[in-house]
């Protein structure tokens, strides 16, 4: 899954932030990767769309520096949709991950040239990866070793649990965390068996490598993420999402804003397998 990534690259101040994360990356298997700007023609703080040599030009000089880092780099400049061309070019391209930068306190809104990321995360077919880049986030320099899952063990978690299944080889002890109604409310007592039942067989899916588990009765629920995160040093929040539906519906009831607002850290979304 990581061993390509595709790397929407938006020249915003943002972006060398976004590119000290790609060599952390590597931890998980990252071997090759694609760079991809979209010219969105009509706005009127760049350069318009004829002026792709001057991108084509800038990308080139930020992939040869991650060549020599020993990574295989690609290079595409296109435009349109920025949601369209990025899910057309990893297609094309067969990348199994979009990396994209989210920031401030607008975290997903507003990037991209007035294209947003939620719409990427409305929209897209493959996981998607979310990285902070706003400066008052202290990045991390260590590889990527410490993956948090959130479920609810619903149909719309199982391919969010796969992708955490895959990474636990490559990482450190990962957490699991899920967040139900049961504490004081009797109606919700069936929710904690279930989730016990659901997290154990995740845990025979594991295998030795297994994981910590973190079962909490009330709260909300991106909040209690991004707490259990802090408070067990992870680097990495895997959650799912619903199908193509808003990512209102992600799972767990919390928006992908929220999560990504809250983890201050790397999320990686997973659309529902289907």
């Amino acid at each position: 899954m990581f061993e390509h990534i595709l790397v929407a690259v938006d020249f915003s101040p943002a972006w060398a932030r976004l590119e000290s994360h790609l060599e952390r990356l590597r931890a998980l298997g990252c071997q090759r990767l694609t760079l991809v700007h979209v010219l969105v023609s009509g706005y009127t703080q760049v350069p318009e769309v004829g002026h792709g040599p001057h991108y084509e030009k800038r990308l080139e000089a930020s992939g040869a520096g991650l060549r020599k880092k020993g990574f295989e780099v690609d290079i595409e400049i296109c435009a349109g949709s920025v949601t369209g061309e990025l899910q057309r070019v990893a297609r094309a391209r067969g990348a199994g991950v979009i990396l994209a930068g989210s920031h401030g306190h607008s975290a997903l809104r507003d990037l991209f040239l007035g294209n947003t990321v939620l719409d990427l995360a409305r929209r897209t077919d493959r996981p998607l990866l979310l990285a902070p880049t706003d400066a008052e986030v202290a990045l991390a320099a260590a590889p990527v070793c410490r993956p948090l899952l959130a479920t609810d063990g619903s149909d719309a978690a199982a391919g969010a649990e796969q992708a955490f299944l895959r990474v636990l080889p490559r990482c450190r002890r990962g957490v699991v965390v899920a967040v139900g109604r049961w504490e004081r409310r009797r109606e919700y007592a069936h929710e904690q068996a279930v989730l016990e039942a659901h997290v154990a067989a995740l845990a025979d899916r594991a295998g030795a490598r297994g994981f910590e588990s973190v079962l909490l009765g009330r709260g909300r629920a991106s909040a209690e993420i991004a707490r259990v995160a802090e408070e067990h040093d992870v680097d990495l929040v895997i959650v799912g999402k619903r199908g193509h539906n808003p990512v209102t519906d992600l799972l767990l009831g919390s928006t992908a804003e929220a999560v990504c607002r809250d983890a201050r850290r790397l999320t990686l979304l997973v659309p529902q397998v289907s």
